[in-house]
């Protein structure tokens, strides 16, 4: 069982350098421009690790995650797959050790807090970037990380209609939920409960099935949008080409 004492004893004994980033990525370097600094964690999707991470996936979204593009990209083109690695070690961390896992997050949650100080920044949390679960599995002592950091937002993207229900037990979540491609009647629910809908575009329209849609690559934060809207998100390219058969992309 492994103890969380300092970050450099945590690095040796795991390989990792963090488990989470703050405003590193690029769209979560977009929150400085807004006064906001965003501590994302980055977990293997799907099954990869060996654990499920995103229990309402599809084949496709599986096929064609988020985890291949941008700095993941980048960095598998020069230096190979060291990013997946590293997510893998991460998540097996969060389901084998659970308690180790929380204690350094913690830790970097409170210096993420130190810093957005000094800024005079806000600082926001986005848990599930490249998973799914649910944000009270993140428990240290008997509370869940919703609970330990009350004064902080919380936000991300959902494929489990259930988990819209957390926002009526903790103020500071907010969550978007995501269209399928085949989901269409309960993303229509969502809207017309005034829960906002993430939906992957060829080519971002204004309106989309009756509904107003917002531009979701200006920013990451999404609470800032209004709730009876959809998110357009131009789709990113991944090791597997785009094509028609693809239903999750409106094209």
């Amino acid at each position: 069982m492994l103890q969380f004492t300092t970050k450099a004893a945590a690095t040796r004994s795991t390989g990792l350098s963090y488990l989470s980033s703050l405003s590193r990525t690029v769209k979560h370097k977009k929150s400085i421009a807004y006064g906001e600094l965003t501590l994302s964690l980055y977990l293997a999707p799907a099954r990869s690790s060996g654990f499920e991470v995103c229990p309402g996936r599809t084949a496709e979204c599986t096929r064609l995650c988020l985890n291949e593009s941008g700095m993941n990209s980048m960095v598998r083109n020069d230096r190979g797959d060291m990013i997946n690695a590293a997510r893998i070690t991460k998540t097996r961390l969060f389901f084998e050790e659970r308690d180790f896992f929380m204690d350094w997050l913690i830790f970097e949650i409170e210096s993420a807090k130190r810093k957005a100080i000094r800024m005079t920044h806000k600082l926001s949390i986005r848990l599930n970037n490249t998973s799914d679960i649910n944000p009270e599995q993140f428990t240290r002592n008997g509370k869940n990380i919703l609970e330990m950091y009350p004064d902080i937002q919380f936000y991300e993207y959902t494929k489990v209609p259930s988990r819209v229900e957390l926002m009526q037990r903790y103020p500071n979540y907010d969550v978007t939920f995501s269209y399928t491609g085949y989901n269409l009647d309960v993303c229509k629910q969502m809207l017309d409960n005034n829960i906002r809908v993430a939906v992957v575009f060829k080519n971002v329209p204004e309106e989309w099935q009756g509904y107003q849609v917002v531009d979701g690559d200006l920013y990451d934060m999404r609470y800032k949008d209004d709730k009876r809207v959809i998110v357009g998100l131009k789709y990113k390219r991944v090791r597997e080409k785009l094509n028609s058969n693809i239903k999750f992309v409106v094209q």
